[in-house]
């Protein structure tokens, strides 16, 4: 990795650092880097899944940022005082993602156990960003 990839990943690391994913299950971020992979970004679901050797049957789906932060800050319950503690910390991860990585996007694979990954492009060509497990029954 060069030295801009490695602050840009290191940027989103502490950013999202003791952040987690709420769905049935509070799952950590950990940072996510594919080597190269921004060539031609950004793609459609399936080439991504090629890119990763997803199962040929592999079902993906994209989202956006927003949609897929919106449950940790638009979602939120007014009234509970640690959810608005936090929410400003999950703001500014959304916003260091869309700034730092070119056409971020959320793609999510899996039933039950379900594999998401935060991406987008960095200055050297590379994909960069988060991934994380949501559970959903």
């Amino acid at each position: 990795m060069k030295r801009e990839t490695d602050q840009i990943i290191q940027s989103i690391e502490q950013a999202a650092g003791n952040l987690v994913y709420s769905s049935e299950s509070d799952r950590p971020f950990k940072p996510f880097f594919l080597e190269g992979g921004g060539d031609g970004w950004p793609y459609a679901a399936s080439e991504f899944a090629r890119r990763m050797n997803l199962a040929d049957n592999a079902v993906l789906e994209e989202r956006t940022l927003h949609d897929f932060f919106s449950r940790h800050i638009e979602n939120t319950d007014p009234y509970d005082v640690e959810t608005q503690r936090i929410r400003p910390r999950y703001e500014a991860l959304r916003d260091l993602l869309d700034s730092e990585l070119s056409s971020a996007k959320v793609f999510r694979a899996g039933k039950i156990e379900i594999r998401c990954w935060i991406v987008g492009a960095d200055s050297s060509g590379n994909l960069a960003g988060l991934e994380t497990i949501a559970i959903e029954t």
